[in-house]
């Protein structure tokens, strides 16, 4: 095949045809057009050298920079495994505006881009999108952010960000796009194949990690048949530590009007205000922490991945070819072991303050201001008061085995087809995907009364948040006398149950709790799609000023079905008598590696308190860090488990209904889960507390697109090259949810029902670059994208409650659209010297179609459908000029049991129902990128290079700002190689961030992330051109992440450390 657009003179130097064959073997263009650029490299007589190391790996990076149409980064396919990386998520923050997210339970891994989270990047693999493990746990509303650290990141062949795509690029990435790449066979050197093997140490949970990785690629027949594979292992074996407070609560005193009597939360306020008048003012409020909270989470599982590739050349023109991914992390044993020590002060509820819960404050310890008691500042400030004593305050044991399993396979055909001036090219993709969740949360909680008629806990400590400093964190204390645990009285473990309680006479009197609590959470997807494209090059123009050199147009459908399933884990059914102290242990995760926190807590509670009696044998519990013995503990509350539905004991007290469960039982949908415990029972609706996450979903997307690739010259000795197009898009969705409510005879319905929805959107875009001169280029950028919503947020639950007095209705949320976006973007780049270059960029999102949660939804015209099935009619009636009322346009009558009228009211309407809004979100931003290497310096300093990568964001618009997104980060690289040594030290730096609130565990409270920066090392020595040892050293400054509240740090939410991480391995190439 003959190309036949022109190219201008100066773009056709070797170093630039060079970056445009990296740009079209990473960009997923036609493999026969790579193969087209691999003949003019050849033609033009330029030398193709295969290297190796940082420099040249940095160096093919820049290069795909340089040649694209369009404003990009990257990583090499060489630099996959140089990275000091644990995945591919983590490599990529490598790259200018991207920041790692890696922070979650299970070692998660998202990143953000250019300001925004997640969900608003789209991640393909050799350019199409395949179905990958998203977690169903902490769901964004939009998009569903890739879990890198599903995958080996050294099976790739390198990823490209595209930041402004093409309109033959997939929709989805406001941000931008993340394309992972996948080897081709027949563009790789015949008969090379490596093996690495390495070791990993965990410094934290003081375990080795084996790894190992194989390549190899094999011409079958020259030029004709070829396959190539790489495949990679590794044990998962990792630790995370936290000490974490929480919640804040106050200790002002307070005044019960009703009994006239002035209570106290501190015994010595009054002497404390006083001490430090000359920080507080009239109308600040005390506050202290209301727990000191030791937690460890550990993984012990493995994580493979393999990627293979198969291509056949039927003659020249004609090339056809297949990828396979495959993809497994398997955290099969895990734990999250928690202790709790807790003053006897209540959060929300002054009057369930333990009796004598009272807590004395520490005089020595200043408090500190973190936030204003209301929103405009003028009712004064909130102050912590970081430590005190307490008295009969709470103990809380628990642990809780957490498990992650997620795989993903995918298969990509493709086949391409040039003809004279012509490219013709398709891709079919199968894949599917799961991600399987458990949590089993096991707890013994100590309690307390707010009546002097009950006995106390006894249980007397110290609490000291220290600021956020690790060296004056202290929390003690312990039983004045230990509780039993055995042979006890315990309530019933009904249906609805989540904890049994106990005030048996051998813990005179006092209240235990024991619980079971945690989460089932299974997710399956399946995403099929094919696509063809046809390219047409011309050399159609108006002279040299506007060229069209080519037009291209494609169609492109695809389809994603998702199973959703959510149940919780209850003790209903269990038989108490299997509560005991058998399954209680002080051998904690931290007694097995290095201490809590590496040490650097020194005063905080260990698991030396507690011992065994020598008698019984039994573990007398005084305090300290104690837990269970999950696969112990397990089993014994799930002997003798009540097994079939109709024989669940049932509540008795009257908040439950038992007279109605009793006439027609416990549903047909609360079952026991995988986990062998039983889902959980709403006491209000008497169906499984989440329901509304049970359903399944199907997306169906068409999509066409036209662009062309267009070019000139301009005065001055300019140039340009550029793509102006279109895509246009169908969306078709259709759910199958539940419609909720209750029968005349007040059983629940759960019906089955299908929500559908359907919209199109139409995206128009433009690049352009400008070559200002040979090394100077400018480039500008335009388009329209959208995000949809993630799947799994739109829950397709209709849920209708109805009193004698309201009727309220949660409407689905799956009909709500996609979030749209006016992009903009500006570069400027100067390659001053091969392989060294210079950038700053600017860009700019204006992001409209919010959704949210409105209250207060009156269709009172019958225009929604649903509305209208579920309630009937509805009116407003007018409160004031401003207000009105949703109510049913007839009294409801209400009778009592002889028959006689109490009641002929309207009920009030409540809808709440999810609608896209009219706010914008601007996100403005900054990046600025400098790649130089110091070649010319004399040796063995000409061995010195470094990158430096910097991005600042504004967000301004919505009060919706996002979070997890930091708006200063940057990345420092310095690097030194020569005569086969090579070292390369990465600092990574990001600003605090916004975090929402997460859970009951974490808090729902928004919080900040402090700023954090982490240092890694990579180095290398090769010992001849087939042997080399590898060296990588994680988070070298022993970095934790810290939360907190308000406006000050030392307000602490909780302090994380996961330990420095080493890694040596030996690698050999064939």
């Amino acid at each position: 095949m003959v190309i036949t657009h022109k190219v201008s003179a100066k773009r056709r130097n070797g170093a630039v045809l060079t970056g445009v064959a990296s740009l079209l073997l990473t960009v997923s263009a036609p493999s026969v057009l790579a193969d087209e650029v691999n003949k003019a490299l050849q033609n033009e007589d330029v030398e193709v050298i295969e290297v190796s190391g940082v420099r040249s790996s940095l160096e093919n990076a820049l290069n795909v920079k340089r040649g694209a149409s369009s404003i990009v980064d990257a990583i090499s396919a060489t630099d996959m495994d140089a990275l000091p990386a644990l995945d591919l998520g983590d490599a990529l923050q490598a790259l200018p505006g991207i920041q790692l997210n890696s922070n979650d339970e299970g070692r998660q891994s998202t990143i953000s881009l250019r300001g925004l989270s997640s969900g608003f990047v789209k991640t393909t693999a050799f350019g199409q999108s395949i179905a990958t493990p998203s977690a169903a746990s902490n769901v964004s509303q939009v998009g569903a952010g890739n879990p890198f650290a599903a995958y080996e990141g050294g099976v790739f062949d390198g990823v490209t960000v595209i930041k402004s795509p093409t309109a033959d690029l997939q929709e989805g990435g406001v941000a931008g796009v993340v394309d992972k790449q996948l080897q081709q066979a027949l563009s790789k050197k015949d008969g090379t194949a490596g093996v690495t093997l390495g070791m990993r140490y965990e410094e934290l949970a003081e375990t080795y990690n084996p790894e190992i990785k194989i390549n190899a690629v094999k011409h079958l027949i020259e030029d004709k048949l070829a396959v190539a594979f790489k495949f990679a292992a590794s044990k998962q074996e990792f630790r995370r530590d936290t000490f974490d407070v929480v919640d804040y609560v106050s200790v002002e005193d307070w005044y019960d009007a009703g009994k006239d009597t002035l209570h106290t939360r501190a015994t010595n306020l009054a002497e404390y205000k006083e001490k430090y008048a000359h920080l507080l003012e009239e109308g600040d409020e005390i506050r202290v922490p209301l727990r000191g909270r030791n937690v460890s989470q550990y993984s012990d599982g493995d994580r493979k991945s393999f990627t293979g590739n198969v291509e056949y050349r039927i003659n020249d023109d004609f090339k056809v070819g297949a990828h396979i991914l495959y993809s497994k992390r398997d955290l099969d044993d895990g734990t999250k072991e928690t202790t709790n020590y807790e003053a006897g002060i209540n959060k929300t509820k002054w009057t369930s303050d333990y009796y004598e819960g009272e807590v004395t404050l520490d005089m020595d310890s200043a408090p500190f201001a973190y936030t204003e008691l209301t929103e405009d500042g003028s009712g004064g400030k909130a102050f912590i008061a970081p430590g005190y004593d307490f008295k009969n305050g709470k103990y809380q044991i628990e642990n809780r085995k957490t498990t992650f399993e997620e795989e993903s396979r995918a298969a990509i055909l493709y086949g391409d087809y040039a003809i004279g001036n012509w490219v013709l090219d398709g891709k079919v993709t199968f894949s599917d995907a799961e991600n399987n969740f458990e949590n089993i949360g096991l707890n013994f909680v100590h309690v307390g009364h707010q009546s002097a008629s009950r006995a106390q806990t006894g249980f007397n400590g110290t609490i000291n948040q220290g600021g956020g400093n690790l060296s004056k964190i202290v929390v003690s204390g312990g039983f004045e006398t230990p509780y039993v645990y055995d042979g006890l009285d315990w309530s019933s473990a009904h249906a609805t149950a989540s904890s049994v309680n106990t005030r048996d006479a051998k813990n005179q009197g006092r209240q235990l709790n024991a619980g079971v609590n945690g989460r089932i959470r299974d997710l399956e997807k399946d995403y099929d799609a094919a696509e063809f494209n046809v390219q047409h090059y011309t050399e159609f123009g108006l002279g040299d000023v506007l060229r069209f050199d080519s037009f291209k147009t494609g169609v492109r459908y695809s389809k994603e079905d998702l199973d959703s399933i959510d149940q919780l884990q209850r003790i209903s059914g269990v038989d108490t008598a299997q509560i005991s102290s058998s399954y209680l242990t002080t051998k904690t995760v931290a007694s097995r590696g290095d201490d809590y926190f590496g040490g650097k807590i020194k005063n905080t509670f260990d698991n030396t308190q507690s011992v065994i009696d020598p008698a019984t044998g039994q573990l007398i519990v005084n305090g300290g860090w104690v837990t269970f013995d999950n696969a112990a503990a397990i089993k014994a509350l799930q002997t003798n488990i009540v097994t079939e539905r109709d024989k669940l004991p049932l509540p008795t007290d009257s908040r439950n209904r038992p007279e109605r469960l009793l006439e027609y039982g416990v549903h047909e949908f609360i079952e026991r889960n995988r986990s062998g415990f039983w889902d959980g029972m709403n006491s209000t609706t008497d169906l499984p507390s989440n329901i509304g996450y049970n359903f399944s979903a199907e997306q169906e997307i068409k999509a066409t697109y036209l662009t062309t690739d267009i070019s000139g010259e301009l005065p001055f000795d300019i140039t340009y090259t550029g793509n102006l197009g279109v895509r246009y898009i169908e969306t078709d969705n259709t759910f199958h949810g539940y419609k909720l409510g209750r029968q005349s005879t007040g059983e629940p319905i759960a019906q089955l029902s299908k929500f559908e929805d359907d919209y199109n959107n139409t995206l128009p875009m433009a690049n352009i670059a400008f070559e200002l001169h040979e090394d100077v280029i400018f480039r500008a950028a335009y388009y329209e994208g959208i995000v949809r919503p993630n799947l799994l947020a739109q829950r397709p639950t209709a849920n209708l409650n109805e009193t004698n007095s309201t009727v309220k209705l949660e409407l689905p949320s799956s009909t709500v659209r996609p979030y749209e976006a006016d992009n903009y973007d500006l570069s400027l780049e100067w390659y001053n010297r091969d392989g060294s270059a210079i950038s700053i960029g600017y860009f700019r999102k204006d992001i409209t179609n919010l959704f949210e949660f409105e209250e207060g939804y009156c269709p009172d015209d019958g225009s929604d459908p649903l509305v209208n099935e579920l309630i009937g009619d509805i009116e407003r009636v007018a409160i004031s000029e401003t207000e009105f009322r949703c109510q049913e346009p007839e009294p409801y009558l209400v009778y009592d049991d002889e028959g006689n009228l109490i009641s002929d009211d309207y009920r009030e309407v409540r809808i709440k129902t999810a609608v896209n809004n009219s706010d914008e979100l601007k996100v403005d931003g900054y990046e600025i990128a400098i790649q130089q290497k110091l070649d010319f310096l004399p040796y063995p300093y000409d061995g010195f290079g470094g990158v430096f990568n910097y991005t600042k964001i504004d967000q301004s618009g919505s009060e919706l700002l996002l979070t997890r997104v930091s708006p200063k980060s940057y990345n420092l690289i310095g690097y030194w190689e020569n005569n086969g040594f090579s070292a390369r030290f990465i600092y990574n730096w990001r600003d605090k961030q916004t975090l929402k609130g997460a859970n009951s565990f974490l808090g729902t409270g928004e919080r900040t992330r402090d700023e954090r920066g982490r240092l890694d090392f990579s180095g290398s020595y090769k010992i001849n051109k087939n042997l080399k040892v590898i060296l990588q050293a994680f988070n070298l400054t022993d970095e934790e992440v810290k939360d907190y509240y308000g406006s000050n740090k030392k307000a602490i939410h909780s302090i994380s450390n996961s330990g420095r991480i080493y890694k040596a391995a030996l690698s050999y190439r064939f």
